[in-house]
Formats: structure tokens, C-alpha cells, sequence
């Protein structure tokens, strides 16, 4: 990574104090105006990075490479994106990493998007599979911003995953649909001896609804269930108090393990006597 910002990086503008973060995209020739504080892009270009900058008003700024998880949190939507703190989890209990192939479904805004590409790396691949034509421009866009352009490892399809998956072999499968157990069956396909099934969902029967289709099928094990909760610190010089508001459900992740089928499978016990 360059120690200097080039036309078409991302940058954040960083000041001492309350100041929130301001983000942007390098352009020749562009301006920004951050809170009455005005910057020309061209002054930036070229800047090393991490380098005090004075706007026209005189006021010094901080600029700095945005870290991928504020950029997700900051970039341009058009429908609620999966945030950092599932991001997180899902490259961890997925597995996710350097050299993996991944189907995504859906595209959305690209911030889950962003992140797997990230941890694929060169040797990786993730293809992404979305029906909406906004979600297509918009997640698209958003990825080429990040990167400078379309990535070489990105592939985009204007597909229904729930009407079937034509790649195969797949080391993961990300689903964030309203009705991921309709995908179940092309996974079973899609999806290499040990690969892993990934799925957002906002409610808890779309993750009962989900489970069942799981085990329905013999071929999917170690099928588990979480939900993350996230809460701020402020850090004062005399006091430490927690955030007034943190981040509380935005959706469950279930996890589970393509294997071989039995011959004869045995139901998955359930924990519950009485369900």
C-alpha cells in the first residue's frame, strides 16, 4: 500500500476532539467541503498519508487511510447493508480466507462484499449473485470506489440464487434472502465436501424456518446460531461511561458444515424435550 494518496484512494479527514470523521474518494479537480472547512482534492493527491492539512480556513485536519469498517458504515445505500459487527463473525465462524471461493447472494450495497474480497485475497475468488438492477449499480459502484476499480477476483451475476447456483466446488456460500432454505438444495450441490453455509436473517423463524431445511437435507452438520451485540465506550479524562445507545439485534447468523450423507441418517436430537 502506497505511503502517498493517489487520484481515486479513499481518505478520512480526521481533527482532534467531537468531530466526526469525514470521508471521500480522490478526485482531480474536486473540492470538499467538510462543515464549512473547504479542501481541494488536489492539494491531497500526493499527501502522505497520515499528514496534517490546513483548510482554506486555516483549521488543521488529519488524513488517513479509512479502515474498511468505517467505510462500509459510511458508503452510499440504498437498503441496510450487514454491519461490522456481523462482518466480523462471519469471516471467523465461516472461515473465510486467503484463496477461498465464495458465492455471496445477495450483492446489497457491497459492504459484506468489500470485506470478503478483503479476506480472500488475489488468490481468492467471491462471486455475487443479486436480482435487483439498483442493488447491481449501487453494490458495484461501492466496490470499484474501495479498490479503484472492479476487482479481477469480483465476478457480479443478475441471478436468483433461490432458482439455482451454477458454479460448483464452492468453499462458501453467503446468503442474506428473505427465504435462504430455498437455496438449501442447490448449496448441498454448490458447496465441496466441508464447505460452509453462511445466512443473515432479521427474525428468529427465518432462522427456525432455515435450520429445519438444514437437517431435512442429511448433508449439512455442526448447524449453530448466533447474534451479536455491540456497545461503545466514551473515555473522558475523569470518567469512563458506556454509550448512551449501542447496537443491539440487527439480525442472527447461522452457520453449518456441508459433510457427506449417512446411508441411514439419524435426526439431529433436539434440545428441547418439548418442542
Amino acid at each position: 500500500m502506497s505511503e502517498r494518496f493517489a487520484a481515486g484512494d479513499p481518505i478520512e479527514l480526521l481533527r482532534f476532539g467531537k468531530f466526526a470523521p469525514y470521508r471521500m474518494v480522490l478526485r482531480p479537480g474536486a473540492s470538499a467541503n467538510v462543515r464549512g472547512h473547504r479542501f481541494a482534492h488536489d492539494d491531497l493527491i500526493g499527501a502522505p498519508v497520515g499528514c496534517a492539512v490546513r483548510s482554506a480556513q486555516g483549521e488543521a485536519f488529519f488524513a488517513v487511510r479509512p479502515t474498511l469498517a468505517r467505510w462500509v458504515e459510511s458508503m452510499p445505500r440504498f437498503a441496510k447493508t450487514i454491519y461490522p459487527k456481523e462482518a466480523g463473525p462471519i469471516l471467523l465462524h465461516g472461515d473465510i480466507g486467503p484463496g477461498a471461493r465464495v458465492l455471496e447472494a445477495g450483492l446489497g450495497s457491497g459492504g459484506l462484499t468489500l470485506v470478503l474480497l478483503r479476506a480472500v485475497g488475489a488468490a481468492g475468488e467471491v462471486i455475487s449473485y443479486d436480482v435487483r438492477e439498483a442493488s447491481l449499480r449501487q453494490g458495484q459502484a461501492n466496490v470499484a470506489a474501495w479498490f479503484g476499480g472492479p476487482p479481477p477476483n469480483h465476478r457480479v451475476r443478475q441471478r436468483d440464487a433461490t432458482a439455482g447456483i451454477d458454479e460448483t466446488d464452492l468453499d462458501r456460500i453467503v446468503l442474506d434472502l428473505p427465504e435462504p432454505w430455498a437455496v438449501v438444495p442447490h448449496a448441498r450441490v454448490a458447496l465441496r465436501p466441508g464447505g460452509i453455509l453462511v445466512a443473515f436473517l432479521p427474525t428468529v423463524l427465518q432462522v427456525h424456518e432455515l435450520t429445519n431445511a438444514l437437517r431435512d437435507t442429511g448433508c449439512f452438520a455442526a448447524i449453530e446460531t448466533l447474534e451479536t451485540l455491540q456497545r461503545g465506550w466514551q473515555v473522558g479524562r475523569r470518567s469512563v461511561r458506556p454509550e448512551n445507545e449501542g447496537i443491539g439485534h440487527t439480525g442472527f447468523l447461522t452457520f453449518a458444515r456441508r459433510v457427506a450423507p449417512l446411508d441411514s441418517p439419524t435426526p439431529e436430537p433436539d434440545r428441547d424435550p418439548d418442542a
